[in-house]
């Protein structure tokens, strides 16, 4: 069975990667939701909850880190998740401007993101 969170976190991706060409916010924007649905599946997968806020998620994150539910080299996520967290409302709500470079950038994290979701999560 194919974990719900990882399978929207996927969809969100593949979402913003049609963006792309179109719209550098809402491409951010899309990348943005699919890690935070891929850290949803890892958190349901390893603690069975996911975060009632998403700001909440780098608390959670830090949290599979330290009871070594996920390996530590995986910490390398940290400054990645929380940097993509801080920038949410902007690409949802405030309008800020993403060049091409920085939806280009977020695609890259996010997939790595998606990719070490994937070692953890069925």
């Amino acid at each position: 069975m194919t974990n719900k969170h990882l399978e929207d976190a996927k969809t969100w991706f593949e979402s913003g990667v049609k963006s792309f060409e179109k719209n550098n916010r809402v491409a951010v924007a899309q990348f943005t939701h699919s890690m935070i649905k891929a850290l949803d599946a890892l958190f349901q997968e390893k603690i069975g909850e996911i975060p009632s806020r998403h700001d909440k998620s780098i608390e959670y994150f830090k949290e599979l880190l330290k009871k070594n539910l996920i390996k530590k080299e995986e910490s390398k996520y940290k400054r990645t998740i929380r940097d993509i967290l801080q920038e949410k409302n902007d690409a949802d709500y405030y309008g800020k401007y993403f060049s091409k470079s920085d939806a280009d950038k977020r695609r890259k994290q996010v997939k790595r993101i998606i990719e070490m979701v994937e070692k953890y999560v069925d």
